[in-house]
C-alpha cells in the first residue's frame, strides 16, 4: 500500500509544521524555568559563537542561501534586484541576529559565572 503524494503546498505546510515544533520546544525549554544557564543553552541552539554554522539561524540562512543561488538560474528582469534583497536577508538571519545573540550570551556570562558560586 502506498501513500499518497503530497502537494508541493502541503509539503511547505508541513515543513513549516515541523519547524515550529522545534521552536516550540525551543521556547518551553527556556521559559520552564528561571535558571540562566537554560536560557544560554537554548540561546547557543539558535547561534553559538563557538560553532555558528550549527544552529538554528545557520540553517535559515542557509536555506536562504540555496534558494538565493536557484533563483538566479532564472531569467526574469528583477532577479537581480531579488538576490540582493534575499542576500541581505541570509546576512541578517545569521550575522546580524547571531551577533545580537553573541552579544546578549556575553552579557549573561558573568551572571552565570556569579551563579556557579553559590
Amino acid at each position: 500500500m502506498s501513500t499518497p503524494k503530497m502537494t508541493l503546498d502541503e509539503e511547505i505546510a508541513a515543513a513549516v509544521a515541523i519547524v515550529r515544533v522545534g521552536l516550540d520546544r525551543l521556547r518551553d525549554a527556556a521559559t520552564r524555568t528561571d535558571e540562566l544557564d537554560t536560557h544560554v543553552r537554548v540561546l547557543r541552539a539558535l547561534r553559538d559563537h563557538r560553532n555558528p554554522e550549527a544552529g538554528v539561524c545557520a540553517a535559515v540562512a542557509d536555506v536562504i542561501g540555496t534558494i538565493t543561488v536557484s533563483i538566479t538560474e532564472t531569467d526574469h528582469e528583477v532577479i537581480d534586484d531579488v538576490v540582493e534583497f534575499l542576500d541581505e536577508a541570509q546576512a541578517y538571519a545569521q550575522d546580524n541576529t547571531g551577533d545580537r545573540i553573541d552579544r546578549a550570551l556575553a552579557l549573561l556570562a558573568p551572571l552565570l559565572a556569579s551563579e556557579g558560586n553559590r
